[in-house]
């Protein structure tokens, strides 16, 4: 490759559209909170936009760009002018306006495209650029993994060059980029938007999460609360006691000698030993032990350095080890018993560093609590504030309607619009212990957000933002380190033996899914999901601006999907279905399997097999003793049913064995085999009336005749 020599303007050049004082940020909406923050002006070389950013859960690092790393002048302006371009699009304009948390990401495209130019012809001077220059950028980006998505990601900076020409003081190419193409053409995208790639949460791991989750919230809370209680209350008399060269008469040294001596006493009286930090704690008969002088500080009133230096009251507490032992831990707080195990959840007391770390595990449950259970995306979780949360009863007053105030931003304006999100009682209780977590960080802070972070460093950031994905990880392997053994953790593993990797997204598609297709099913025991037909938490599926609904019905469309090609795969492995509807279900896949060559050591296209399927799925409905493949005329469901209501079936008034629409899979037989199971229990009962045996053992039959052919056996 052929380079030019680089030619840098002598002066940094002047915008000819753009004045240097001209405000960054004038016109566009600024957070309340952030009014008297400095703005950034066009000529500075460092833009800090946050506060245009509304959105809680934006890194801060994003919502800042330095120009610094564009070492040439025209460079650095350009970029300038295309970045304040985009930011005030003209109403009318093809693009919309480029929403200030985003500029970051662009630059930063942008900064890749320039590197690239400059290393292959010497300059970024978009007037000498050729389409062959365009093209060989175009081949660059194309690496393998790289989705057609990515690329045209890559590829808008090149042509947004070209079309906000007019607005660069250097101009623009000599030519029409890939004579008009829009990017996501250029890349292969196809015109339709593809189907969600977020990964779904296995049900195994999700069921074990939020099973901890809840109990994090419900039990564990109490305990970790009280202890901040308890820290919270001797800082603030430590902070009360002021020593002064005596107090009544005593010097200092002989105050503290005191309340050490009383603090002391009361170990000794309670047979506790002298706190010291766990991870040496082992070492106990080596000295020096690692005893927590911070605590017994805190709990006497006085300095560290007061009583772990080389002094009469370090000497003391070492004697009393001696004498009393050591604690892991130390705190007054006492643990609770897990009401599964009837044993104390936590091994030791909590200490400082303990505490701090279970109060982000408890942060971390709350979280999946609110996000899993609500379908929030994290943007409207992390816009939660204090007071959020409310009940309302029904018209009826027999249904408790819990509700979430929030802000939806996805397709709204930059400051989001006002939403509403019908939801359950347990998001009630983690909002609850959510704002009495994280309500010393916002009076220490003046905000009323319920997700900040917890520490109190002096660089510490406000907001808990994309930290929250690295906190939900933490929290996966703390449960598998204190909750779990490495036979059996905590949070199961996947097929391949790792440890799950949460996603904030992960957790909307997967109770999007849940509802879609396992209404009847359940979470941890404990959340259960209504019928499919119904609106699932009373209206949750729908009412709130964030669009859930909508994703709801494309879960649906794609489960009832996934679940023909099970059913189809059962068939291949010899396994057919069995009910009324099997005849017709397995004429159809022999029809397909016949199409496809569908043959023992045959690959058949997957993308062939979906679409030849797809019919199937239109009219399935999943059901927990059966599956439906409805037809409103032969539905024996709904046969009091007016005409004009028969769209979807009745599943709870379901005669799996005699309704033309129903089919049974092998995935069908549990709740069978624990009927028939049930059934032969009462029928071991004395008292039962000969009609009363007689009428069960019919039923029984019948149970069993209808899976006989999913066991293999006569029917």
């Amino acid at each position: 490759m052929s380079v030019k020599p680089a030619t840098a303007p002598a002066t940094a050049p002047t915008s000819l559209h753009v004045k240097d004082d001209q405000g960054v940020l004038h016109g566009l909406r600024i957070h309340p909170r952030k009014r008297a923050e400095p703005l950034p002006l066009f000529g500075e070389d460092r833009w800090n936009l946050s506060p245009a950013v509304f959105r809680e859960n934006a890194r801060r690092c994003h919502c800042s760009v330095d120009f610094t790393h564009l070492s040439n002048p025209l460079t650095r302006l350009t970029a300038k002018e295309y970045l304040f371009a985009r930011l005030h699009e003209p109403a009318g304009a093809p693009r919309s306006r480029m929403a200030p948390a985003t500029v970051r990401a662009v630059y930063n495209r942008m900064r890749r495209f320039i590197a690239f130019i400059e290393e292959r012809t010497g300059s970024f001077r978009l007037g000498e650029l050729t389409q062959a220059d365009l093209d060989a950028w175009l081949a660059f980006i194309r690496t393998p993994g790289r989705l057609p998505r990515q690329v045209a990601a890559l590829l808008e900076i090149p042509v947004d060059l070209h079309a906000h020409a007019d607005r660069l003081t250097q101009g623009g190419y000599q030519f029409e980029p890939w004579r008009g193409r829009a990017p996501f053409q250029v890349a292969g995208c196809k015109p339709s938007p593809p189907e969600n790639t977020t990964p779904r949460i296995p049900e195994p791991v999700i069921n074990a999460l939020l099973r901890w989750s809840l109990k994090y919230v419900d039990v564990f809370s109490a305990d970790i609360l009280a202890a901040r209680a308890e820290l919270t209350m001797l800082a603030d008399e430590a902070n009360a006691a002021t020593f002064t060269r005596t107090d009544r008469g005593n010097p200092v040294s002989d105050v503290i000698a005191q309340r050490l001596e009383a603090y002391l006493a009361r170990l000794r009286n309670e047979g506790r030993g002298v706190p010291v930090w766990p991870d040496d704690a082992s070492v106990y008969g080596k000295r020096p032990v690692a005893i927590n002088y911070g605590y017994i500080a805190q709990a006497i009133g006085c300095r560290v350095g007061s009583i772990c230096q080389a002094c009469r009251h370090n000497t003391k507490i070492l004697q009393a080890v001696d004498e009393l032992g050591v604690e892991i831990g130390g705190m007054q707080t006492p643990i609770s018993l897990d009401p599964d195990t009837g044993q104390p959840w936590r091994l030791e007391r909590f200490d400082q560093y303990t505490l701090m770390r279970e109060e982000k595990m408890l942060q971390a449950a709350t979280y999946i609590v609110c996000a899993y259970l609500t379908g929030m995306r994290d943007s409207e979780v992390q816009a939660m504030r204090v007071g959020c949360h409310s009940v309302e009863r029904s018209a009826d007053d027999l249904i408790e309607r819990h509700r979430v105030r929030s802000t939806a931003y996805k397709g709204r304006s930059v400051t989001g619009e006002a939403a509403e999100w019908i939801t359950i009682a347990p998001v009630g209780r983690a909002v609850d212990i959510a704002g009495r977590l994280s309500a010393h960080a916002r009076e220490r802070r003046g905000l009323d957000t319920l997700w900040l972070v917890l520490a109190n460093g002096a660089a510490t950031k406000d907001h808990l933002s994309t930290e929250i994905v690295r906190t939900l990880n933490q929290f996966r392997a703390h449960l598998d380190r204190t909750q779990g053994t490495p036979e059996n953790p905590a949070i199961p593993r996947e097929a391949s033996g790792q440890p799950w990797r949460f996603a904030t997204r992960q957790f909307r598609r997967t109770i999007a899914w849940h509802i879609a297709n396992r209404p009847f099913g359940t979470v941890a025991g404990k959340i259960q999901y209504k019928h499919a037909s119904i609106a699932t938490f009373e209206g949750y599926a729908g009412e709130s601006a964030s669009g859930f609904g909508a994703e709801v019905a494309r879960e649906r469309s794609l489960g009832r999907l996934e679940d023909i090609i099970e059913h189809y795969d059962e068939f291949r492995r010899g396994h057919p279905p069995t009910g009324p509807a099997a005849s017709r279900l397995v004429s159809e896949f022999g029809r397909v399997a016949d199409a496809l060559g569908d043959l023992p050591g045959m690959i058949v296209d997957p993308a062939r097999l979906r679409s030849m399927l797809r019919h199937l799925a239109r009219d399935l409905h999943v059901g927990f003793l059966n599956d439906c493949f409805f037809e409103a005329t032969s539905a024996l469901c709904l046969r009091r049913t007016p005409q004009t209501d028969r769209k979807a079936p009745v599943l709870s008034h379901c005669s799996p064995e005699r309704c033309p629409n129903s089919c049974l899979s092998r995935r069908h037989l549990p709740p069978w085999e624990a009927s028939i199971e049930e059934g032969d229990i009462l029928l071991r009962d004395p008292k039962l009336t000969a009609n009363q045996r007689k009428a069960l053992e019919i039923e029984q039959a019948r149970k069993r005749a209808l899976i006989a052919p999913l066991k293999g056996e006569e029917a």
